[in-house]
Parts: C-alpha cells; structure tokens; sequence
C-alpha cells in the first residue's frame, strides 16, 4: 500500500478506458498481469530486506501473531454482519501452486533485497501503476457490487478494534500500540512511520511489519482461499489496500465484478487510516 498517489488512479483509469475500446483483448494480458504481481510481491520483499535482521527476528513473531488475529477477528465479522445485495463469489478454481510461486517471490525477493541496494520505493511504485493499468483491462463496475460495501467496511474495522483489544490481553502490547498498528488497514508506509514517531523505533516496526504482512498475507491466501470465501472476506482482509495492491487478488479470486467494491471499500478504509492512526496515538490510552 502506498498511499494516494493520483497517479495511481490515472493507471486504472487509463487501462479502464482502453479494455472498454471494441477490440480484442490481446492474450498476453493475463500472463503479464500474473508476471507484475510476482515482481511487486518480489519487491515488497527486497523492500523488507531495508531492516536489520536482529530486530526482525525479534519482532516478526509478534507481528504475525497480530496480523493472524486480525484475519481471523475480520473474517468472523464478514460472516456475522448481514449481507447486502449478493455478489456472486467463486472465481477460478482453487491452485495452491500460485500461493507457493507468491511466497517464493517474497522470500527470493528478500534475499535479493540483502544482496543488492537498489531504490525499492520507487521501483514498488512503477511496478504498482503497471499492474494496476492491466488490471484496469478487465475490471468490471457494477452497481451490485457497490451494494454490498458496509459488510467489508464494517468486518475491516470492527475486526480491527477487537483483534487489538484480545492482543493487547494477551501480550505484553499495550492497547494503544495495538489499536494504532491494526487502523492502519494495511497501509504499512503510513502507520509504520507515524508509530515510530510517538512511540518509537521498535514499536514502528512493530506496526510497519503488521500491515506488511497483512497485505502479503491476502495475496498468498487469495488463491487457494479466495473462491471459498468470496470477494466480501477478500476485501476486508485487504483493507486499505485492496484498492490498489490486493485489488487483482480480489477480482481474479473472489469475484470477477467485484472491482468496484474493492475499490470503494479501500479507499475509505484509507482516508479512515489517516485519520484514526494519528487519533489513537493522540489519545490518553495506557
């Protein structure tokens, strides 16, 4: 998750406007769509690889044992909250051979990232607007999709609210930490730095390592669990991100009309990260 970035918009707009021209679609559209998703996953990956290895050892563990009640805590919310208009779910078949070649992309690319220094930021960045640009190609806009918005919204933040509280009984994080890191939606380049300002270097990591693997985590699940649990569970588990990185998981897995659901519940889950993740650490919570 980047952040809003306008040119962002201007990539989906741009392969939006050009896949609804009344020519074929070129085949090689799908293997390259596939081919920019390995890359960014590679270099979110190499990005990873920036922080010393001592403090990610020591913080990984907790980052995944936050992130995992996070899933679970949204994922239970997406199946209680009446439903609006049904979407239809299901996708493609199931292929957990696409989970391993996105895990060994973010392992490979992590130890490209210790070998070699290169300007990641940017290069995660250019790689976004491609995908984001194929992506655009064949997304589909429904009205029905839109209807059923507040069930991810909904999941996405009581998820969020309640796997930080149980975290914060469990573990030695205190509450403040723990709500600050998992209302970041997944936006680890917002949440990461701003933690680290009021709370310090350790628990910035904390939180950027969280949201990271909260994206990483829906691209790996997305294609052996996607067409189970249907575009709604797909897009609140993105969160933030499922208007831009995990928005292809969530049309290709879940459903295929389900673009604009996914990009509408994103981008208020950012606008909502920007506001909540300042005000929670703002707040005179112990």
């Amino acid at each position: 998750m980047v952040g809003l970035d306008p040119f962002l918009y201007v990539a989906i707009a741009t392969g939006f406007a050009v896949g609804r021209l009344p020519v074929a679609h070129p085949r090689w559209v799908g293997p390259l769509t596939l081919a920019s998703i390995v890359l960014l996953i590679a270099l979110l990956g190499a990005s990873l690889a920036q922080s010393p290895v001592a403090e990610l050892l020591l913080t990984i563990p907790w980052a995944f044992g936050l992130v995992g009640l996070l899933l679970a805590c949204t994922l239970l919310f997406v199946w209680l909250l009446p439903h609006g208009t049904p979407v239809r779910s299901g996708g493609p078949p199931s292929y957990p051979v696409y989970t391993l070649a996105f895990l060994l992309a973010l392992l490979g690319g992590y130890g490209v990232g210790r070998a070699a220094t290169l300007p990641y930021a940017s290069l995660i960045t250019f790689a976004l607007y491609a995908l984001l640009f194929l992506v655009g190609l064949e997304l589909r806009v429904t009205r029905s999709a839109l209807r059923t918005i507040g069930t991810p919204l909904a999941a996405g933040s009581l998820g969020a609210v309640v796997a930080a509280v149980l975290f914060a009984l469990l573990s030695p994080m205190d509450l403040k930490l723990a709500l600050a890191t998992t209302l970041g939606f997944g936006w680890y380049t917002l949440t990461g730095p701003i933690v680290a300002t009021r709370l310090g270097a350790t628990a910035g990591l904390l939180a950027f390592l969280t949201n990271f693997l909260r994206e990483d985590l829906t691209m790996l699940l997305s294609p052996s669990l996607g067409p189970r649990l249907g575009p709604e569970a797909l897009t609140a588990w993105g969160g933030a991100t499922s208007m831009d990185t995990t928005l292809y998981f969530v049309t290709r897995y879940g459903d295929p009309d389900s673009g604009s659901l996914a990009l509408a519940s994103g981008l208020v889950l950012t606008l909502a990260a920007s506001l909540l993740v300042p005000a929670v650490l703002a707040l005179p919570i112990p």
